[in-house]
Parts: structure tokens; sequence; C-alpha cells
């Protein structure tokens, strides 16, 4: 039917509703009729049936919308592996397609004074729908959560409405819980992976629940991310150089989360980072924009829960953000790494050491390097760096130099640039030894030491690095042996 006459006139009169040529608005009549006709004696097509939905809205407002996603809901309940077309993403693009006019049209107030019925209707509907699309669709599926969460807020709130306190009392009325079916015992691996399964669907619907009442809730992202990151024991299967067989999520779905993002609809947009992320869990890149929503939001604490999370399994599996996706793009792009090196990995080093040779009367370098932090994270590290050097041109003497210095390379560690860092703790290193100094400081020596090696820990290991590391174990060890336990 694709190529068909009628498929065609359906295709003219959609288009018209985005032409610049004038051709008129769209028959809404003929466009449901024909579509009836198709579904009917032809073919069972989800585009025609999601252009019929559409076509019966406009024809006949929310009850021509009630049957027409009843149609598209016995397709993809009973037909699923008989429907065109055959393409899941061709499919995912009809569903979006409706999706993103649903939106528009439960955007408005809703006339529920004397229709809640069909409303109620309408909802069971789109569960159900949401339901399929995210068991076939994985994380693919559009989603419908947006449009659900208005349409039952607007039902919640004419339940409220005066007059309608017996219909409260009625739908409230506890139903008795059914008895806990007997847990089956643990024989295998194979029946200790479904288990986890289970809790992680049972889990979902907490987890949503918890974050519509607070976008902010930090219970809803340890349960989340534990449950789905049990799941990983070992990297997954990748060539050699680290491209995996997973696919990415949609560009299209990607631009519509930045675009909401832009909008600044945080707290709906965590709930369908969520889901998106239940079903994608190497998409860090949206790991990264559900922190930058709370972050959005002023909810520290849940920010500190999702860094630690993300942290812990960073810990099992400290390569993960190099791995990429089946069309070559990165787990993590370049914005994810920097926000995993500057907020996530700082979770995992241990504090910078706190016996800091300063001068007691004076601390310009300390004072600028901890009034630069905040500048670090909102401008990066290049602003960061002016702000500092600013105050090495000012400085006196070698001492004050040498000082500012380390402040940069304390700067580049704190930003995660640790190769950087390292530059400049060699020459600092050299410096001290050179001049001998660090017989007379050795303090100041075993500070530039700690923080050289944790440089050299955190780096790509190779052949240089480690005889560098192991050089400087060495040197740590005769000035404080204690330290280099510790």
């Amino acid at each position: 039917m694709r190529f068909s006459s009628e498929f065609e006139v359906l295709e003219t009169e959609l288009g018209k509703a985005h032409s610049i040529h004038g051709a008129g608005l769209p028959d809404w009549q003929k466009i449901s009729e024909i579509s009836e006709c198709i579904l009917r004696e032809h073919s069972k097509d989800l585009r025609v049936a999601a252009w019929l939905t559409w076509a019966l809205y406009q024809r006949d407002s929310f009850a021509g919308l009630l049957a027409g996603l009843g149609v598209l809901r016995e397709l993809c309940e009973y037909h699923w592996t008989q429907v065109y077309p055959v393409k899941l993403r061709t499919r995912v693009a009809a569903f979006g397609w409706l999706v993103l006019r649903l939106e528009q049209a439960c955007a408005h107030n809703l006339p529920l004074s004397d229709q809640r019925p069909l409303f109620q209707a309408l909802l069971e509907h789109l569960e159900c729908l949401d339901q399929i699309w995210g068991e076939q669709l994985g994380s693919e599926a559009p989603l419908l959560l947006p449009v659900r969460r208005q349409l039952s807020a607007r039902l919640a709130q004419a339940a409220a409405e005066p007059g309608d306190v017996a219909g409260v009392i009625a739908r409230v009325k506890p139903a008795p819980s059914p008895l806990p079916a007997p847990e089956q015992p643990l024989n295998n691996e194979k029946d200790a992976h479904k288990r986890l399964r289970a809790l992680q669907e049972q889990a979902r619907p907490l987890c949503t629940w918890w974050l519509r009442q607070d976008a902010a809730d930090p219970r809803a992202l340890r349960l989340g991310r534990t449950l789905a990151w049990l799941m990983l024991v070992n990297y997954p299967d990748a060539n050699n150089e680290r491209v995996t067989a997973l696919r990415p999520l949609a560009t299209d779905k990607r631009k519509r989360y930045q675009d909401r993002f832009s909008q600044g609809h945080y707290a709906d947009l965590l709930l369908e980072l969520e889901v998106s992320l239940a079903g994608a869990m190497f998409w860090f890149d949206g790991l990264r924009m559900v922190w930058e929503c709370l972050e959005a939001l002023h909810a520290d604490l849940a920010m500190t829960e999702l860094e630690m999370q993300f942290a812990l399994l960073l810990h099992r599996l400290p390569n993960l953000p190099e791995y990429r996706f089946e069309d070559g793009t990165p787990f993590a792009d370049s914005a994810t790494g920097e926000w995993i090196a500057f907020h996530v990995m700082r979770h995992l080093h241990k504090p910078e050491p706190s016996n800091v040779v300063v001068d007691s009367a004076a601390q310009p370098w300390e004072a600028a390097l901890q009034a630069v932090m905040p500048c670090l994270r909102k401008d990066g590290l290049k602003a960061a760096v002016s702000v500092l050097k600013q105050g090495l041109r000012a400085a006196c003497g070698d001492r004050a130099r040498f000082h500012w210095h380390l402040a940069l390379a304390r700067l580049c560690v704190a930003a995660g640039k640790h190769d950087l860092a390292r530059i400049q703790l060699e020459q600092l290193d050299l410096q001290l030894q050179r001049t001998g100094l660090e017989s007379w400081e050795p303090e100041l020596a075993m500070q530039v030491g700690q923080l050289l090696y944790r440089c050299y820990d955190l780096l790509p290991q190779n052949q240089a690095v480690q005889d560098g590391k192991d050089t400087l174990h060495r040197r740590l060890c005769h000035f404080d042996l204690e330290a280099v336990l510790e």
C-alpha cells in the first residue's frame, strides 16, 4: 500500500498542513475516510492508523481521538507482528508524529465538565500504548508520559471539585490486597538474573511516582541507578577500538530533550530522561542532562547522589566512558567527559594533602585558587586559568611564582586535566631538585610529589608513565614513608 494512489492522496492532504504554497488546509474528513478504507480492506498500517487518529480528532474532537486511539491500541496490542511498516524505526517515526500532536491537543484546558468517563478511557488507551511501546521498542519508544501526566492531573483536579465527593470516595475505597505468591527458590544464575529483572520492573513505577511528587527526590535516583547498574559486571562486548554493537539514542529524541531543557521544563524532562536511561544505561550524556536538570532545580542533595552512584560504577569499570555505540559516537561526549572529570571523579579521589605550605601572613595564591573555583564550574578551565595568571604576572620573587605555578597545577587537577597538571608538576618537581630546595622544604616537595603521583595514577598507562611513577614512588618513600603508606 505504500505506493498506492490512496496512500499518496493521504500524504498529499497531510502535507498541506506545512505547505508554503497556499495549498489550503487538509481535508480531515477525506483523510479519515480513506484511512478507514485502507485499514478495513487493504492493510493494517500503523502510519495510516496514526493519521486516522489525528484526523478523527480534528473532525470529532476528543470523542474522535478516543476512537482513533482505540484502533491504534488494537493494532499494537493484538497485531504487532503482522502490521506494517516492518521496520521498527518507521513505526517509531509514525508514533512520534502522533505524540507531538497529542501533546499540543492536551496542552490546552480540557473540557472535562461532563466528559470525565471519556477522558478516563483516553487515559487508559494511552497507558496501554505506553506499556506496549516500551516493551516492543525499548528506549526508542516515543514518550507518552507527559501527555498522561497532563491528563491524569486534570482528571484528579476535576474529581476534587465540588459535587464529586461521592465519586472520589468510591475511587479511593481500598481494594482487597492479594495474597503474596510464595517465593520460588533460586537455583542458578539464570534464575537470579530473572529475579533482578523483576525487581527492576517493580521498582520503576515507584521511582516514577517519587519523581512525580518531587523531581529532586534522591531516593528515586539511588534506587533506579543501583538496580540498573547491578546488571553491569563487565564491560560490554566491543572491538579493539571499543566500538560496541549497542545502538545510540535516536537523534530526534536527543534533540527533543535538548529543546525541552532550553525551554526550562526541567521536572518533566527528568521523568522523560529516566525512562530513556532505563533502557539505555550507557547513554551517559543523558545522565549528565539529568544532573543539569537537578542543578537548574537547585537540588544539591540529588546532584551529589547521582554523582556518587556514577562514581561507584566508574570505580568498578573506569574505562566505560571511552566505549562507543555502533555508529562510533562515544558513550560520553566531550562535555560529559569534563563533567565526569570535575564532578564525578572527585568522589573517588583522596582529598588533596592538607599540609599545604603557605606563608602564614599572606596567601594570595591560596585565596585566588579558592575564589576561582566557582568560575571554573561556570565558565570552564580557560577562564579560571586567566584569573590565576593575573596573580602569577604580579608575583614578586621566585618563591611566590613557584606557588602560583603550583596553584595552576592544582586547578588543572581539580578540572580533571591531569595531563596538563602532570606537565606543570614535572617542571616544578625538577625545579625543586635542581635548586636543592626539596631538602630545605620537604613538605612542599612532598605536596608536589603527591599531586604528580596522583596524575600518573589517573593518566592512561604506558611505559613512560609507569617509569615516571616508579621513580617518583621511590623518592616519595625517601621523603615521608608514613605518608606513602597512607
